[in-house]
């Protein structure tokens, strides 16, 4: 399994999470599911999209840039910090 994780910077939690919530999953092909963890200081936001290959992962590259940088523009007016790990265990 693979994870990609989008990092907002920011104080922008609820605004970033209003944004998501008008983003289907289901528009990611092959995504196992998506998860929003905020940062206890409103520091950051940050996105977790799960896939079970590294080849769907990569084929929706494009679409999560496009959102990326939609709430980059419209909210938080910083670069997402994007990043692309292995799952390497699960329990």
């Amino acid at each position: 399994m693979h994870a990609r994780v989008i990092t907002f910077p920011g104080n922008h939690v609820k605004e970033v999470v209003a944004f998501l919530n008008h983003v289907d999953v289901k528009d990611f092909e092959g995504a196992k599911g998506f998860y929003v963890l905020a940062d206890p200081n409103n520091e950051k936001t940050m996105t977790v999209t799960l896939w079970e290959t590294k080849e769907t992962m990569e084929a929706s590259k494009p679409d999560a840039e496009k959102v990326a940088n939609q709430i980059a523009k419209d909210i938080t007016g910083m670069p997402p910090q994007i990043e692309v790990y292995e799952v390497v265990h699960q329990s």
